[in-house]
């Protein structure tokens, strides 16, 4: 586990009219000073699932060719997805597009600085989504894609399926950074935690560095380590100090 914690800053206050002035959300009594603390809090968790994209682009002399060759490979896909077991729910269809091919050809006019579009061809691309709940079968799936027709594979991108306990974990985290980041202010200003005021959750994450991405028609079966991935959370907490 791993604690980050970011600059605070600090108000202070002589009397609670004053508090008012300043923050009106925020009532401190007489003599309280108020510290801001903003704090980040990760927790570390083994992945049990992950996602990768596969799609298929083929070429044609018309938009129709190119996305009938298109088709025919991608049903090929869907069909090796579906025999895999992977569950309809977890297959998506990220993309579908058909788009010209240009090839540039230099005026004659203008000392070639214009230039005009030429369409040559066309180019289709369907790309799936797809998320695997059994890594251990993630390498043979990603294989199968490839034996299918696949020739745009991107991924691994890892995750968990519930994210709640190391969300919780990480908030622990957060809220342990920050507490140890009042307490060293108020001993470096001669004070005491009083109390605390306001609780904030900024933004939460799963961070995935793992990514990998693979394109050709031909690749031997891979080896797939999902690690471990990261959950962090960021909050800001107001606390109220106090002499000694």
């Amino acid at each position: 586990m791993r604690l980050a914690g970011l600059v605070p800053a600090l108000l202070l206050a002589g009397l609670a009219s004053a508090a008012g002035a300043q923050d009106p959300v925020i009532a401190l009594a007489r003599g309280e000073v108020l510290l801001k603390v903003d704090a980040e809090g990760e927790f570390l968790v083994r992945p049990d699932m992950m996602s990768v994209s596969a799609g298929v682009v083929t070429t044609g002399r018309t938009a129709k060719e190119a996305l009938a060759a298109n088709s025919a490979l991608a049903n090929r896909l869907i069909a090796a997805v579906r025999a895999s077991g992977v569950e309809p729910r977890d297959v998506q269809t990220a993309e579908l597009a058909v788009n010209p091919q240009f090839a540039r050809d230099k005026g004659a006019e203008n000392d070639g600085e214009d230039s005009i579009r030429r369409i040559i061809g066309y180019v289709a691309r369907n790309r799936l989504t797809i998320r695997l709940r059994d890594l251990r079968r993630a390498a043979d799936i990603v294989d199968g894609l490839f034996q299918a027709g696949a020739n745009e594979v991107g991924g691994p991108y890892f995750g968990v399926q519930d994210r709640m306990p190391a969300l919780k974990g990480a908030r622990r985290a957060a809220v342990t950074e920050a507490r140890a980041q009042a307490d060293d202010y108020a001993e470096a200003l001669g004070m005491r935690i009083a109390r605390v005021l306001r609780v904030s959750e900024r933004d939460n994450s799963v961070q995935d560095d793992g990514t990998i991405i693979v394109t050709g028609s031909r690749v031997r079966p891979a080896p797939i380590e999902p690690g471990e991935i990261s959950v962090t959370t960021h909050v800001w907490i107001d606390y109220a100090m106090v002499p000694r």
